[in-house]
């Protein structure tokens, strides 16, 4: 512990880099400068390797970068973005932050942004973060309701495909035959039967609305999303991939992020729904899903997507992707118009 504190004193007294060193095309160059953007100091209280502590820091880094920290308020559904970074007195956070309940953080966010919009705060960047449970599942109509509303409220989804802070349970992040770690029962694992709800494409069903998917591993394209919906004059989603250890079994988040792109699982297109002229059915073009007769589909998938026995093909190739990703990695814009 004493070679531990010694190593934090010293980096604590070292200077801030200086601007000349950060190149302001390369996004992750932003991490250098601590004073902006190291404004998440925790994740000692996640699991090794957690995904969701790799995005909460990118996150906070980029609005930093943007907006400043004086203009940046939090608010965090339960689940295990809480358990690891709220164990009272402490919080890793450098800005307002509260918590509120699994299923109601989104209304709660829009009280707090009508309260500062009396105050004259309206370019003041406030950000909801939760995850399956608190955003796909039970806290959704509420989330909905948000998004419906038109206020300038942001969302990133912790998507980990499962409800983590209960210890592994299916959720309707899963996808059809996963059998998380707590759902089985009995001798056969039938894995889920129900299809994975896309959040994103339901998002994108609301005029508006700046809809994005992405993850850690893509980071110049996290970095982006994150940047174009904290600019959009309006609510906005972000969908970004985060492994489960103790889930999925993998210590590697970025290989694991990089699959789940590829082979479909976590599409990562940048739909930006503002009414440029655009049709919804521009918004649709997506081009194929993978599946075992496309030449993009890679040889390996994340342990946690591979197909179940007798499911009877890719889950990927069953999937309805409406953001599929492209085979060049690049991104492409829809518009949405009523």
């Amino acid at each position: 512990m004493s070679e531990a504190r010694a190593a934090m004193d010293h980096f604590q007294r070292l200077p801030d880099t200086p601007d000349e060193f950060i190149r302001e095309k390369v996004a992750v160059d932003r991490m250098l400068s601590c004073e902006r953007s190291l404004l998440y100091v925790g994740g000692a209280g996640s699991c090794a390797g957690c995904g969701e502590a790799s995005a909460l820091r990118m996150l906070m880094a980029q609005l930093g970068w943007t907006v400043g920290r004086e203009n940046i308020g939090l608010v965090a559904a339960t689940g295990c973005n809480t358990v690891y970074s709220s164990t009272y007195p402490y919080n890793p956070f450098m800005v307002p932050w509260t918590n509120s309940l699994f299923e109601n953080a989104t209304a709660m966010a829009m009280g707090v942004r009508k309260r500062w919009d009396q105050r004259g705060w309206q370019d003041k960047a406030l950000w909801v973060i939760g995850g399956d449970g608190a955003l796909f599942d039970i806290g959704f109509g509420s989330l909905s309701r948000m998004l419906a509303s038109g206020l300038n409220i942001k969302v990133l989804v912790l998507d980990t495909q499962v409800y983590s802070n209960t210890g592994g349970q299916a959720s309707t992040a899963s996808y059809t035959g996963q059998a998380a770690k707590m759902s089985p029962h009995g001798k056969v694992q039938k894995g889920k039967l129900e299809a994975r709800k896309e959040i994103a494409t339901i998002a994108m069903m609301h005029p508006d609305t700046y809809v994005a998917q992405t993850t850690a591993a893509h980071t110049n394209h996290f970095y982006r999303v994150i940047s174009e919906a904290q600019s959009f004059d309006g609510p906005a989603l972000v969908v970004t991939y985060t492994t489960c250890q103790p889930e999925h079994g993998e210590g590697q988040p970025l290989r694991e992020g990089r699959l789940a792109l590829r082979q479909g699982g976590q599409p990562g297109r940048l739909p930006d729904l503002r009414p440029l002229g655009g049709t919804l059915r521009q918004a649709f073009r997506s081009g194929r899903n993978a599946d075992r007769g496309d030449p993009r589909r890679p040889r390996a998938q994340p342990r946690h997507l591979e197909d179940p026995a007798g499911a009877g093909g890719s889950v990927a190739g069953r999937r309805l992707s409406l953001l599929q990703a492209a085979p060049d990695g690049d991104t492409e814009r829809a518009c949405y118009q009523e």
